[in-house]
């Protein structure tokens, strides 16, 4: 099936065309998710150095604080294996159907996981450290002292250097506009937009912790004391007052899969699986 998408900006949405269906974006702040389940990992640690995403076939792959090493489950709790790594890995993104990216911060590369075979791909060397790091449109976007660094991860080339100032982004998200981004754990979610290369910010109730794309363009941003919807250009924002998702404390890490159609927020201990309504 082709698939066949038309951009048009309104106030609180954009629109989406599908070959003979319309379909339109999330209200924000509108209930998307009901709890489906909750099961707990292997560790006893609350961080905010951990995070789990969930992939198109289905897997949940998380790294936890202090491990070397990624964990895969299923959907439904039950337990996979592990890819053993050759340092502690910060941050967590999904490539494709299967694969999967982490930041190893101390060795200045990010690896590339096999989920299915619980193998390591390959390695991608840096000239610096990244923390934070998700995709959009089929490349890799890592967070760097005072820049954002766009990958492809075929050439392993850095094809765009963003220069962010005296931020440094340790969790970000592509959004179809831009790159969402934070620095530490203070309360300004900064937003760069790709048409005029320009960085904005918004100062919101709490830090902001972490947060992850919807299918949309939007974004669920996770701060100390709540959850708020923002729209994919950055400016608007509503709270969200769903059940479960109304207050997330110590959760550091939130990721909706669009094919799953499931969004999983992990603690460091215990991973909620959401489904879309």
């Amino acid at each position: 099936m082709i698939l066949i998408t038309y951009h048009i900006s309104l106030k609180h949405f954009h629109v989406f065309y599908c070959i003979g269906q319309e379909r339109k974006s999330y209200i924000l702040g509108q209930d998307i998710f009901y709890q489906h389940h909750q099961f707990t990992t292997e560790s006893t640690l609350h961080s905010f150095f951990n995070k789990a995403v969930i992939t198109d076939d289905g897997h949940i792959a998380y790294n936890r604080w202090g491990c070397n090493s990624v964990e895969i489950h299923n959907t439904d709790g039950s337990r996979v294996g592990l890819i053993q790594l050759n340092g502690m890995p910060f941050d967590i993104t999904v490539v494709n159907n299967s694969t999967v990216a982490v930041t190893l911060p101390m060795h200045y590369s990010i690896d590339i996981l096999d989920i299915n075979n619980k193998q390591k791909v390959k390695s991608i060397q840096l000239s610096t450290t990244c923390c934070g790091i998700t995709t959009i449109n089929n490349k890799l976007v890592v967070g760097c002292p005072g820049r954002l660094m766009i990958i492809d991860p075929q050439t392993e080339k850095v094809e765009k250097s963003i220069d962010t100032v005296d931020c440094d982004p340790i969790r970000l998200c592509g959004s179809g506009d831009g790159i969402f981004y934070k620095n530490g754990f203070n309360r300004y979610l900064y937003h760069y937009n790709h048409s005029n290369n320009k960085i904005s910010h918004v100062k919101l109730t709490s830090g902001v912790c972490c947060m992850t794309i919807l299918k949309d363009g939007s974004v669920y941003v996770v701060c100390k004391d709540e959850l708020v919807h923002f729209s994919s250009d950055g400016k608007e924002y509503k709270k969200v007052t769903t059940k479960g998702l109304k207050s997330l404390m110590l959760t550091s890490g939130i990721s909706y899969n669009p094919v799953q159609k499931k969004l999983v927020i992990f603690d460091g201990v215990s991973i909620t699986v959401f489904n879309e309504y």
